[in-house]
């Protein structure tokens, strides 16, 4: 065993040093930061080397758009894209269009790391969803934004069902279409010409490995709803999970705490309060690592690793690690929010339900929130695509 392994090692009476809690608690936070839940370790030398070697790279640049392919729509909604018109104007989708390919500066900062997580529902278990790019739908997409000079980590998480404009493709549907169709490398540049931001790079996980690792922790416990636990229990969609307990403090193992992130028919804000769950499930998995052992953690690492996707080379997650432990990322205030914010967001229902965004909005409001100021200017009485559909939203 090497020095840096006997160092971790817990003393006689069951408790470690604070300088180890320290280092054990550093560890998992760049973990669950890089990857949905765990994708770097702090330690140095072989160690890394291998964990990173465990890793799928992609090319920095890389995306798999191919315009001449058929477009796939999200289908377990079973959507009709084409039917959805406008209810107020005639030049709903020019206003998604324009704004998205308008050029405008997207805003970045050396002080800022921006990191697509996403996960995907691909599995090994659904043949038709085995491919983790051309068959899965994203119904995790978490911006973790981390700001070295004001000290904070915020986690913005994007709702699946934003509609929007896909270059490339020239075809209109939920952001959800769009890793299908385009990749991860796609989703992140849609994101960017909606929000006027610039993506770093992104990590991929599918569900799969989402289970081993709650397992590999011994479940997870989070606040379980009598509606949601009810649901879940008759769903034929989650029939494959013992049945859920509903009440304070819930201990769910991973394939159950899966259905609880997912489910979203349960709710009237249908995505809001999914978005919402996700985030209390993964608040859980980093309670849980904390008091985890290195093992555990070892353990989840290898899950996780084995099963990421990134364009984020072995390089600059080296970087990324030494800068983490030199300005001690581990004692970041954390902050969530939701996009598109509320005074953005229209829920509308033609031939399916979707997010109406009014994206310049969107967009400024999360230039703000990353960066403290935006390049945006909006005119008064501008004409957005809430106003053509006919709907409104309550201002702050």
């Amino acid at each position: 065993m090497n020095k840096e392994n006997k160092d971790e090692v817990i003393t006689f009476d069951g408790k470690e040093p604070e300088k180890k809690k320290k280092k054990k608690t550093l560890i998992i936070i760049l973990l669950i930061i890089l990857a949905l839940l765990i994708f770097i370790s702090a330690f140095v030398g072989k160690f890394v080397s291998d964990k990173l070697g465990l890793i799928d790279y992609d090319d920095k640049g890389q995306t798999t758009i191919d315009p001449t392919q058929e477009f796939v729509d999200v289908d377990d909604d079973k959507l009709d894209f084409a039917q959805i018109d406008d209810a107020g104007g005639s030049d709903f989708k020019d206003i998604l269009k324009n704004w998205a390919t308008n050029g405008g500066e997207k805003m970045s900062s050396k002080n800022i790391i921006n990191v697509l997580l996403i996960g995907s529902d691909a599995s090994a278990e659904d043949p038709k969803r085995a491919d983790i790019t051309e068959k899965g739908n994203t119904d995790v997409m978490m911006l973790v934004s981390i700001d070295k000079k004001g000290k904070t980590i915020k986690l913005a998480s994007f709702m699946r069902d934003s509609y929007t404009y896909m270059d490339g493709f020239d075809r209109y549907a939920k952001l959800n279409a769009a890793c299908m169709n385009g990749g991860p490398a796609y989703l992140c540049e849609t994101i960017e010409n909606d929000y006027k931001i610039e993506i770093d790079g992104y990590a991929l996980v599918d569900f799969d490995s989402f289970t081993q690792v709650i397992d590999v922790l011994g479940g997870v416990r989070v606040d379980v709803p009598a509606y949601v636990a009810n649901h879940l229990n008759k769903s034929k969609d989650f029939k494959d999970i013992n049945e859920i307990a509903s009440g304070e403090n819930v201990l769910l193992d991973g394939k159950q705490a899966l259905a609880f992130s997912r489910v979203r028919k349960t709710d009237a804000d249908g995505d809001v309060s999914r978005v919402k769950r996700q985030r209390q499930v993964i608040d859980a998995i980093i309670n849980k690592c904390k008091s985890a052992s290195l093992t555990e953690i070892n353990d989840v690492a290898d899950v996780i690793l084995a099963n990421v996707r990134t364009n984020i080379s072995k390089r600059e997650i080296l970087n990324y690690a030494t800068q983490a432990v030199a300005n001690g990322w581990a004692g970041y205030k954390i902050t969530e929010i939701t996009m598109p914010t509320e005074d953005a967001r229209y829920g509308y229902r033609g031939s399916a339900w979707i997010w109406v965004v009014d994206y310049p909005l969107a967009a400024q409001n999360l230039q703000k929130e990353l960066y403290g100021t935006t390049n945006i200017k909006l005119e008064e009485n501008r004409k957005t695509a809430i106003s053509v559909m006919g709907g409104y939203v309550t201002k702050r």
